[in-house]
């Protein structure tokens, strides 16, 4: 029986649970494929703290030169994260001719064809199954069965933490800061949470996502971005008053030849199939000419993100062992352009933080109505006479440039303190 032989770079949450489905199957898969799968090589920086699996002493290593220079090494699982120094080292093992299983959400987006392009002109293979979604199979699905789809939009809870987060402050009544706590507590967040809670990593898996559905080149720096830093639970239960869901997605949407591309809280309507995916579950829904589906499944866990590299290794081997790597070559070779934020439509709900005086109803709406931004309702709590109280005002839809302009009027009000805006759908 031939063996395959791989080495694993980051024995974090990722790496561990790599290696453990792969052993937990190691028996089913070896006897479906006829090879032998040796784990020979696990590279990390730091041995001394405890580990969830227990390995062989000859099997661990500290500099990653073990893996990329060992020849007898065909795929190398990258797990350490970021783009410095996982470039430079998968460039060096796709050149190598190794096959690349990696994660990496922020390495994808940001260099991701230029690996590809790499891998191309050296024979060898990048696989990214578990940058986007954990353990929702969704690279496959775009790359495999929704290739010929004439793909119109994708959108995506891609965030465990925010979603946990938003998840707690609608069922519970949480505060942004008391949610954030209970996820640190539980693993979901990390002690210093900004890459989540900012829209960052659900801006690096949006780019992956869009450039595969619209088979274009996407600039993660020109995507949209905000995140739930702001959200109050009153704005929850504003939401659910209009019939309505608070999400943080990843949004795309093709028309003619541009591309929308944005990060930001939504509401969402309650019969949308994103609606009802709480705590750390992902999903992901795209439409096409010809049909819309929606993939739920776990966004994060060592195990469920391990199993999508698992299947990634399987293709791997299987394209090894009949002699076809590199057919599923990068596909974002478009030049779409992408829509500048002040075109988009849609209705907002904007909060304005104001002080309860006579005629401050009518002196924000009237800023709102001199750039012809029309109101579908408003609602002001009982409150304090004297004292600042939030106000909402529902719009109409309307062109974003022209509901920032009526913002910045608002905000220049003297009885205005502070102005936030959720978008609508």
């Amino acid at each position: 029986m031939n063996a395959i032989h791989i080495g694993v770079l980051g024995f974090g949450t990722v790496g561990a649970g790599t290696i453990k489905v792969l052993w937990n199957r190691k028996e089913d898969i070896e006897r479906e494929l006829n090879m032998a799968i040796n784990v020979t090589r696990v590279v990390d920086a730091d041995w001394e703290r405890e580990r969830p699996l227990a390995l062989p002493p000859e099997v661990k290593g500290s500099n990653p030169e073990s893996i990329i220079e060992d020849p007898s090494i065909q795929i190398m699982v990258e797990a350490i994260g970021g783009v410095d120094p996982a470039f430079e080292i998968v460039k060096r093992a796709l050149r190598a001719g190794k096959t690349v299983v990696t994660p990496n959400k922020e390495l994808v987006a940001k260099r991701g064809r230029e690996l590809l392009s790499i891998a191309a002109e050296n024979g060898s293979e990048l696989f990214f199954e578990g940058a986007v979604g954990g353990g929702i199979p969704v690279i496959q699905v775009l790359k495999g069965q929704m290739s010929g789809d004439d793909i119109c939009e994708v959108a995506g809870i891609v965030n465990g933490t925010t979603n946990f987060i938003l998840s707690e402050m609608s069922q519970r009544g949480s505060t942004y800061e008391s949610a954030l706590r209970e996820a640190q507590r539980r693993g979901y967040a990390e002690p210093t949470p900004t890459n989540d809670v900012e829209g960052y990593d659900a801006t690096y898996k949006l780019a992956i996502l869009a450039s595969l559905c619209f088979h274009s080149r996407v600039d993660v720096e020109k995507i949209y971005r905000e995140g739930i830093t702001g959200i109050l639970p009153e704005d929850i239960e504003y939401a659910r008053e209009l019939g309505y869901i608070l999400k943080l997605l990843a949004i795309a949407r093709k028309e003619g030849e541009e591309l929308e591309l944005r990060v930001h809280p939504v509401f969402v309507s309650t019969d949308h199939p994103l609606a009802g995916v709480s705590g750390v579950e992902n999903a992901i829904f795209i439409r096409s000419t010809a049909r819309s589906i929606t993939l739920r499944g776990p966004g994060a866990g060592g195990e469920a993100t391990g199993a999508a590299m698992v299947g990634d290794i399987i293709e791997a081997i299987l394209n090894m062992k009949y002699n076809c790597r590199g057919r599923a070559d990068c596909a974002c070779q478009g030049e779409l352009t992408i829509r500048p934020m002040e075109h988009l439509t849609t209705q907002y709900c904007v909060r304005t933080h104001a002080l309860d005086c006579p005629g401050v109803l009518a002196r924000v709406a009237a800023e709102f109505g001199k750039e012809g931004v029309s109101l579908s309702a408003v609602k002001q709590p009982v409150s304090t006479p004297g004292e600042p109280t939030n106000i909402y005002f529902l719009t109409h839809e309307v062109e974003e440039a022209r509901l920032q302009r009526s913002l910045g009027h608002i905000r220049a009000l003297d009885v205005v303190r502070d102005v936030f805006t959720i978008r609508v759908g």
